[in-house]
């Protein structure tokens, strides 16, 4: 089971990860969500990711700084977002906290993005969709 933590709707494909999914991925959120129906996707807010036990996934430095708290989880990750640190209400020294952070595992869907970020901080690991986390659990 994966468990994603998002801040902003618009930094995630809804539709894509409800069309690849069986069930198998936990959406946390306090965002308003949109009036569709996800069949394979549960949502929850984002305070129930403190007792998760599988996987989280953080999907930008705001929730990457909330998954770090957070001790039930087996792995943490953040999912090396497109616009890296453009928008991003943070100072330089928090994302080398969060970026350089031991716990935490970076992951990349784009090799430009692995390009930069290991230019600038650790590098991160390179899956081709989200679903590979689950093959990670194992290793």
């Amino acid at each position: 089971m994966i468990g994603i933590i998002v801040e902003n709707l618009k930094n995630i494909d809804l539709d894509e990860l409800n069309n690849v999914c069986n069930n198998n991925i936990v959406i946390f959120t306090d965002c308003v969500l949109p009036p569709k129906e996800y069949r394979n996707l549960s949502f929850f807010t984002t305070c129930l990711a403190y007792d998760f036990k599988d996987c989280l996934v953080a999907t930008c430095v705001e929730s990457s700084l909330s998954i770090l708290d957070m001790a039930m989880a087996k792995r943490k990750f953040l999912l090396v977002p497109p616009n890296l640190w453009v928008d991003q209400n943070v100072s330089y020294r928090t994302l080398l906290d969060v970026y350089n952070n031991d716990s935490l595992e970076l992951l990349s869907m784009d090799q430009e993005r692995t390009h930069i970020v290991s230019a600038f901080f650790k590098p991160p690991i390179v899956i081709s969709n989200i679903l590979d986390i689950e093959e990670m659990q194992n290793v």
